[in-house]
């Protein structure tokens, strides 16, 4: 045992040193990242003579670099301000592509952070070999498990009962439209479609008008993750589920069919971008930059596609995600949640002021700050609301428009084995097809075989993907 544990720690100190590794605290040095690359042992408390408040430091490790200037900034200040008098200083250091391995090694070898960035891809084995601590296990936790009880969700953020993180930022999703070719085809705002059949109708209309320099929609299904990211997630809102039913337990893709019909029969029209079939999602999103395509659906993380990777050369805007029916039932917009941080064993030596640090990091000023820079789109919106300015990225704003969110929970399609195309290759096939199909048939079909494959699954497993209790898709008013 004593060999094992020797060798996790060597594995974890080469890991350590061929990190690109960022120590931050009040006194260091930030202008070169590179230069603090390996961690010594050290005296983890002392004592500020002026308060007589014993200081511990609590370590965070992360890979989000691309936010790190301004969590330098918030570390700073709240270790030289409120971290003084609750004896806290936070020492924050941040990983390259290598995170994951470096905190699977340092778990292991018992040398892992008090905190640590939660990827959602080790959590549920985190929590099932003990690494993990639940935030219930803090003094006082109590007040933030409140404010995010209805953003939480089971095998995601809850795990037998107990909550081992929460949900920080969104990818949430829209649809844009290209205002100058919507007023060169003679359409206004007013025109803007709020329904798939309007989509049909609009997509039509500029086709017409454009005389083949532009077409009034545009896909990427052989970018099958696009069915999903485009369409599917965002029409969540119609339906009160992005595939998976979480009331009746059952897969019901086919509740998509007033929108996969639509497409279809946009193909069919000619209303659609030649050449789709072979485009890839940078290629489609391309050619909406340069203006040839009128609407199409999109997600947050496009706001910096059309700002900075195909900056676009025309004007466009992000509207609502067409309805199914114009009288139909409309939910919470869907929002596809990130976790922040996650707990691991060493807190349970200090819990309180790594709860301070836990909600120092989870705090709604903070979160305001990162949506003002472009950074993150904050789960909530009370975080959102404290912004004292929109973000400079044209149209990141509008992503971040919605007053209830419905963070996406996991389904059990991951359980499931079948042989035959998958939902999306199904409507891509669809999509791809010149013809109209019957949307209906071939997707009823696909809900047949993957429910039939959910029925082989030990209940219990299904069982464990429900709603906690107070989370819901459904408007509060």
């Amino acid at each position: 045992m004593k060999s094992t544990k020797k060798l996790l720690a060597l594995l974890l100190a080469t890991v350590l040193m061929a990190s690109s590794l960022v120590a931050c605290s009040s006194g260091d040095d930030k202008k070169d990242d590179t230069t603090n690359n390996n961690v010594t042992e050290t005296d983890n408390t002392s004592t500020d003579q002026s308060n007589d408040v014993t200081m511990e430091t609590i370590t965070v490790w992360t890979d989000g670099a691309h936010e790190k200037e301004i969590r330098y900034e918030q570390i700073d200040a709240f270790n030289n301000g409120i971290g003084k008098e609750l004896g806290i200083e936070i020492d924050y250091r941040v990983y390259g592509s290598n995170f994951t391995d470096t905190i699977k090694i340092a778990v292991q070898a018992g040398e892992a952070p008090d905190l640590f960035r939660a990827d959602s891809k080790f959590v549920p084995d985190f929590v099932e070999a003990g690494y993990l601590v639940p935030l219930e296990d803090l003094p006082g936790s109590e007040d933030i498990l409140d404010r995010y009880s209805d953003l939480v969700a089971n095998q995601s953020h809850i795990f037998n009962g107990k909550t081992y993180t929460l949900p920080y930022n969104l990818t949430t999703y829209g649809f844009v439209v290209n205002k100058d070719l919507f007023a060169a085809c003679g359409l206004t705002e007013e025109d803007y479609p709020k329904t798939w059949d309007e989509v049909v109708e609009v997509a039509k209309i500029i086709t017409e008008a454009s005389n083949g320099s532009a077409y009034g929609f545009g896909i990427a299904p052989s970018a099958t993750w696009t069915i999903s990211s485009f369409y599917t997630f965002g029409a969540g809102q119609n339906t009160g589920h992005y595939g998976y039913d979480y009331d009746k337990k059952q897969f019901a893709y086919s509740d998509f069919n007033p929108m996969i019909s639509a497409i279809d029969q946009m193909v069919a029209d000619g209303s659609v971008l030649p050449g789709f079939e072979t485009m890839d999602a940078d290629m489609i999103r391309a050619q909406f930059s340069a203006g040839t395509i009128g609407m199409m659906g999109a997600a947050s993380f496009d706001a910096a596609v059309y700002n900075t990777q195909f900056p676009a050369k025309i004007d466009w805007e992000v509207i609502d995600i067409p309805a199914h029916d114009e009288n139909g039932p409309q939910y919470k917009k869907f929002g596809n949640p990130t976790n922040l941080l996650a707990i691991g064993t060493k807190a349970l030596e200090h819990p309180e002021k790594v709860l301070k640090v836990f909600e120092f990091f989870y705090d709604d000023k903070n979160s305001a700050q990162m949506y003002e820079e472009g950074l993150h789109i904050p789960v909530r919106s009370e975080a959102v609301a404290l912004a004292t300015k929109e973000p400079t990225m044209k149209n990141f704003h509008s992503f971040a428009s919605f007053d209830e969110i419905f963070t996406m929970p996991p389904v059990p399609d991951n359980y499931i084995q079948f042989e035959g195309v998958t939902y999306r290759e199904a409507i891509a096939n669809i999509w791809t097809d010149p013809a109209v199909n019957d949307v209906e048939k071939i997707m009823a079909e696909i809900d047949a075989k993957y429910n039939a494959a959910l029925s082989e699954i030990d209940p219990d497993i299904v069982d464990l993907y429900k709603l906690p209790e107070g989370v819901t898709p459904v408007r509060s008013n």
